[in-house]
């Protein structure tokens, strides 16, 4: 008998969201969104009548979330009796003398890894199944390697490994790959907030919604069945809006319209006026062009943009003759042309007070 499952991890219920250029209102509005996605975790369970919910560390930012929440999620995992939740703590929501859920009155089907020094194993006679995973107990580490590599399976049994780890890492619980991928019939891990597939039993599902820009590409659940030797599953997104990064690259040639439809068309318009994009401006702009009108004009056709000013303005005097009176390009003449950031970022602030003054001849 196959059993159905969903895999999900890093959801930070709860998150603060200190991206520096969001609004209060924004970062509001995306913690709201981390709860719809859960939402639709539990809706989707419920629908398709999973078995068995795998989290694998990371349900809460756990220095944030409050006692209030906690019992919203309680709640949540109430309304679907008869799906299995198994709840690893991870870096975020670490298992000590700290974490609340402790204090929290779960429900009988939820199941939270209380091991942080040892291996914990979950039996499920009624399924066959045996679920082996261990919680970490700090924010900074978790190098309790041995106890994983110990495991001893039963082979008539089908066997899940759930870990909160990052593989690529010597602090962030560092597994061998090569050690588990033949000894479990699937190994669901937390960790890594973008999906990847490690082997065909070893799978990493990403964060439901991503949390930064370093978190491009789809953000969803796995949802699959599991049998002996045999785990078959999908990647399914949910996310509500993703994280996009662009890059332009300007030339000292271009009209400050120019320069606005390429920001404007960069992407196509359905992310325009759904994800959050940031754009790299690189390259090199003619100083009779104001930057920062055009990338105050390019938010109207954005729901969030914000930039990265990597341009630079042409400082060398060109055409000084007959320019005498002309109080930008007797600016320019102060500097050398150069690509020196902070000699850039001076000129471009100084050149943006200047368009502002009135020259009497």
């Amino acid at each position: 008998m196959k059993l159905k499952f969903i895999h999900t991890s890093d959801l930070h219920l709860g998150k603060k969201f200190d991206i520096k250029n969001f609004s209060l209102k924004e970062r509001g509005k995306r913690r709201q969104e981390l709860w719809d996605s859960f939402d639709e975790i539990i809706r989707t369970a419920k629908i398709n009548e999973v078995q068995y919910l795998f989290i694998a560390g990371d349900l809460t930012d756990g220095e944030y979330i409050s006692y209030k929440s906690l019992n919203k999620i309680s709640s949540k995992f109430s309304s679907i009796p008869d799906t299995n939740v198994i709840i690893t703590c991870g870096q975020s929501d670490p298992r000590n003398i700290n974490n609340m859920y402790e204090y929290i009155e779960w429900p009988d089907n939820v199941y939270i890894i209380k091991n942080t020094e040892t291996v914990e194993k979950l039996i499920f006679p009624n399924n066959n199944l045996c679920i082996y995973s261990i919680s970490w107990d700090n924010h900074a580490e978790n190098n309790k390697t041995q106890s994983i590599y110990d495991i001893s399976v039963d082979e008539n049994k089908l066997n899940v490994l759930m870990l909160h780890c990052d593989i690529y890492t010597n602090d962030r619980l560092p597994v061998n790959i090569d050690v588990i991928k033949n000894k479990f019939d699937y190994c669901p891990l937390g960790g890594r907030h973008n999906f990847q597939q490690i082997t065909d039993n070893v799978v990493y599902c990403g964060t439901p919604e991503p949390q930064s820009f370093e978190e491009e590409g789809e953000h969803g659940i796995i949802m699959g069945t599991l049998e002996k030797k045999n785990a078959e599953y999908s990647f399914l997104p949910i996310a509500k809006r993703k994280f996009i990064n662009r890059q332009i690259e300007l030339n000292i040639s271009y009209s400050f319209n120019k320069i606005l439809d390429l920001i404007k068309f960069s992407g196509d318009t359905f992310s325009n006026i759904k994800d959050y994009v940031r754009i790299e401006l690189t390259g090199e702009v003619n100083t009779d062009i104001s930057m920062d009108e055009i990338e105050n004009e390019a938010k109207q056709f954005f729901y969030y943009i914000e930039f990265e000013d990597n341009y630079i303005y042409e400082t060398e005097n060109r055409n000084y003759e007959g320019n005498e009176f002309n109080i930008i390009e007797s600016y320019k003449l102060q500097f050398d042309k150069n690509d020196d950031k902070l000699q850039q970022q001076a000129f471009k602030l100084g050149l943006e007070v200047l368009r502002k003054e009135k020259v009497v001849k």
